[in-house]
């Protein structure tokens, strides 16, 4: 069977659509109650929709042959068969000219791409299609819908500040739905969008290292889903997160009842992606309580899921490293080289992605931030005056700051000081730390570094500072007195010398464009990327570029 959250979350995308459909058509009507109660994927449903669909084309109905489409593809337990009734959803759509159906079609074809195929790439293609669509849509549902799914391609990026607060708007959307007086087949529906928005922000604020955000949010949760069969993936995926909660915290017995009591559910339903999950955090636990034979038992199934359906979450790479670690500690050459070759494949693969969905997401930035031509011109008018007064400013401040610093020079040697040697004289200030936060900042700090969370978008100190469990004054002052550099300096250093490896490791990297590699380190800005490269390297990134391509080119040649 496949992944039942698919079709939950297909219907929601159409729901209000279904009932608002004309009451006229009754024969539709008439066949549709046919097959109305039956389950996802039961196939004696297609015989009645085969019906419809050909009665609509019979009557050039398109937007009955759309919901029959739909309709197919939710009964349909084919993932190939799917993706056709999509695409025949989406053709049967435009010819309505109906925007609300259009942008549901292209949001059902998405979603079949992205919780079937594990295919972000059209996934990600089709939500931005189906919002350009929803822009001229007075059903402000669907809109939602398509902010929730671009929401979980943000978090899959990274970009969890982001992800947060789109997610933080459809939740308030679904929830003051819920509290509505709404049929009870609307109210199903807002009860599923409400409690996905949950757990998708539960999943950012444990990335983000925001335990209590996420455990306050998982117990509402657990106190509000039904315990009816049809919420039972739903709590299943909270139970999931509460099992990570208990890990990140130490408490090992219950995160681990918690993921068991979560992997049935997932099992059953092939969430092939989450069930990787629950096998690493199993993993970890077994290993954090040293019974090693039965942690790598998991991390080994967590390999075979990945080897049946070349599906990886980004953040499971430590899973690779833990068995390619642990291959290479037994001197065992086979699976050193098999786990290297995966790993290699799996971080080929975030590049490729990453490409692409940065690609496409600066292109939705300016479809949702930009409306008109002229609020276009005018934020480039405000930005060009704003440039201007802060050079202004900054060269009045330069300006002051020499003509000080040199009348403070002439000073000193009026009084037969030698400035030189006072300048060398001044050091960093020794750390006021107690040994043990230094310890403890150094060990999570190396984690951080290790499991090469530097990379992600939009870190500020207090991030790190809470990932690392301590405040953001403490990490400034280690940083300084250990690290010998400020905070900024540190953060662009690990990523610039992550994209130098990379280019230096990887043939397929060293020909990317400078955005794109900017974005993959997390660093914003194309100007600033250049510019710490040439500082930290001694040379433009053009011309490491170049000597790597030399050196790949002179490889091949050997070979």
């Amino acid at each position: 069977m496949q992944m039942f959250r698919l079709f939950i979350l297909l219907l929601v995308s159409t729901a209000e659509l279904w009932v608002a459909q004309s009451t006229d058509n009754v024969a539709y009507h008439q066949i549709r109650k046919k097959y109305d109660y039956k389950k996802v994927n039961d196939t004696t449903a297609l015989s009645y929709v085969d019906l419809l669909i050909a009665l609509a084309k019979k009557e050039k109905n398109y937007s009955e042959l759309t919901y029959a489409y739909q309709d197919a593809l939710h009964f349909e337990p084919s993932g190939y068969r799917k993706k056709l009734y999509a695409d025949s959803a989406i053709t049967s759509a435009q010819h309505s000219c109906n925007n609300d159906l259009i942008a549901s079609a292209y949001l059902g074809r998405g979603i079949v791409s992205y919780f079937i195929f594990k295919d972000y790439q059209p996934a990600l293609d089709d939500y931005i299609k189906a919002l350009f669509y929803a822009r001229y849509s007075t059903n402000p549902y669907i809109k939602y819908i398509i902010l929730y799914h671009l929401g979980v391609m943000k978090s899959y990026l990274g970009y969890y500040d982001e992800a947060v607060s789109q997610f933080e708007t459809c939740s308030a959307f679904f929830r003051q739905e819920i509290l509505k007086n709404n049929s009870p087949d609307i109210l199903y529906n807002m009860r599923k969008g409400y409690y996905n928005t949950l757990n998708q922000l539960i999943y950012c604020y444990q990335q983000m290292g925001d335990d209590d955000s996420a455990d306050r949010l998982i117990e509402i949760g657990k106190r509000e889903i039904p315990k009816d069969l049809d919420f039972v993936q739903l709590r299943s995926y909270f139970f999931k997160s509460e099992g990570i909660s208990k890990f990140r915290k130490g408490n090992y017995e219950q995160s681990i009842a918690d993921l068991n009591r979560a992997l049935p559910e997932l099992v059953r339903v092939n969430d092939f992606a989450g069930v990787s999950v629950i096998y690493f955090y199993l993993g970890k636990n077994k290993l954090a309580q040293h019974r090693e034979q039965e942690s790598f038992s998991f991390f080994r199934k967590v390999d075979s899921l990945y080897q049946k359906y070349h599906f990886f979450f980004p953040e499971l790479t430590e899973n690779y490293k833990i068995l390619l670690e642990n291959a290479r500690k037994k001197s065992n050459i086979d699976e050193s080289l098999s786990f290297a070759n995966t790993l290699h494949k799996i971080e080929k693969i975030n590049i490729e992605d990453t490409h692409h969905l940065f690609i496409q997401f600066e292109a939705e930035r300016i479809n949702i931030e930009y409306s008109s031509i002229t609020q276009r011109y005018r934020n480039i008018l405000f930005g060009v005056v704003a440039v201007s007064m802060f050079l202004l400013i900054f060269t009045i401040n330069t300006y002051l700051e020499k003509k000080s610093e040199k009348t403070y020079d002439v000073v000193l040697a009026g009084v037969g000081v030698d400035i030189e040697r006072l300048k060398n004289d001044f050091s960093p200030p020794k750390s006021t730390l107690s040994a043990e936060i230094r310890n403890r900042i150094r060990k999570n700090l190396q984690k951080f570094e290790d499991e090469k969370e530097f990379l992600k978008p939009n870190l500020s100190l207090k991030k790190i500072a809470i990932r690392v469990g301590t405040n953001p004054n403490y990490l400034s002052s280690y940083i300084n007195t250990e690290k010998g550099m400020h905070f900024n300096r540190y953060l662009s250093g690990l990523r610039i010398k992550y994209i130098a490896e990379l280019l230096a490791e990887d043939p397929i990297a060293v020909h990317q464009k400078t955005e794109v590699l900017a974005k993959l380190c997390g660093i914003a800005s194309r100007s600033n990327f250049l510019k710490l490269f040439s500082e930290i390297y001694g040379m433009s990134l053009q011309e490491y570029q170049h000597q790597c391509r030399e050196k790949f080119a002179a490889n091949e040649d050997l070979n």
